[in-house]
């Protein structure tokens, strides 16, 4: 309890974090803003590491089904955590800690931006999945993936389906984000494509003061590999968003997936369990941690 207690209070620091950084940055310089979202990202990172190593631990030493459902409440909280904390980072300009070293394929890189939404159970992944992704985009693709997700589920109605699709195009691997939500009107979706599509004319500002910060870090993210992100009207009259992995982030698979992203699909979901399996089933991604962010 004081450990879900602890991670609840992170996870409402991560978020207020980024109102107070935009109060902050109406009256710093550039680099300045820049140190100060940089700075609250990996303080809160550390605090997640912290965490995680103690939920490893546990995971390991509890067999009781009641304790360990428990724990994958708990960790996914800290997964949720790490996502805000992520996106302090990528506001400051700074790079993922979270790498991988081989390709892995799309089914795993989905469930995994799944395991990081609040509502991952009204998620579902419509086969065929289609593609691998190369090491290095790995994590940044699934936090876009997750922001967009999270979206879908926050403004669609609880008893609706998020649906996602991912299939080779000529022009890379397109990745199909669908709800069947209230829809978008065509002046704000005309905005929020333009935000995709350059976020440097967008009053950053103004969305961290709202906290609408989700698809300025999509398009931030986006750009960094030359992803290319556009919403659209479905004929459900819900939203969808259509991303195009280009070809050259497009990798062959290993034989065997890496134990970090292996969240299970929606149907018998559980959040990622942090702790690699006992025969560990591919590369384990690297994670760049600092020794102290107090």
């Amino acid at each position: 309890e004081l450990l879900a207690a602890d991670l609840a209070r992170a996870h409402e620091g991560a978020v207020t974090a980024v109102v107070r950084a935009a109060q902050l940055s109406s009256h710093a310089g550039s680099e300045q803003k820049l140190e100060v979202f940089v700075n609250l990202a990996r303080r809160l990172q550390s605090l997640v590491h912290r965490e995680i190593s103690i939920l490893d631990e546990l995971e390991h030493e509890i067999e009781d089904p009641d304790l360990l459902k428990g724990l994958f409440h708990v960790d996914h909280l800290a997964t949720r955590i790490r996502r805000h904390a992520e996106n302090l980072a990528v506001l400051g300009g700074a790079v993922s800690r979270r790498q991988w070293s081989n390709p892995v394929s799309m089914t795993e890189v989905l469930r995994s931006a799944i395991a990081e939404v609040e509502q991952y159970s009204r998620v579902k992944l419509v086969p065929p999945i289609e593609g691998e992704l190369r090491g290095h985009a790995v994590a940044d693709v699934i936090h876009l993936l997750a922001e967009l997700i999270e979206n879908a589920t926050v403004f669609s109605a609880p008893g609706t389906q998020v649906l996602l699709r991912a299939g080779l195009v000529t022009s890379g691997l397109a990745v199909e984000v669908e709800d069947r939500g209230l829809g978008m009107p065509v002046g704000e979706q005309a905005r929020m494509n333009a935000l995709l599509a350059d976020p440097d004319q967008v009053n950053v500002a103004s969305l961290l003061a709202d906290g609408r910060i989700g698809l300025y870090v999509v398009s931030q993210l986006a750009r960094r590999h030359g992803i290319g992100v556009r919403l659209q009207s479905n004929i459900y009259g819900g939203v969808q968003a259509v991303l195009v992995v280009p070809e050259d982030l497009l990798g062959a698979p290993q034989t065997e997936c890496a134990p970090e992203i292996a969240a299970l699909p929606p149907a018998q979901v559980q959040p990622v369990r942090h702790v690699p399996p006992p025969a560990p089933m591919g590369p384990t991604p690297v994670v760049h941690t600092e020794v102290h962010a107090h």
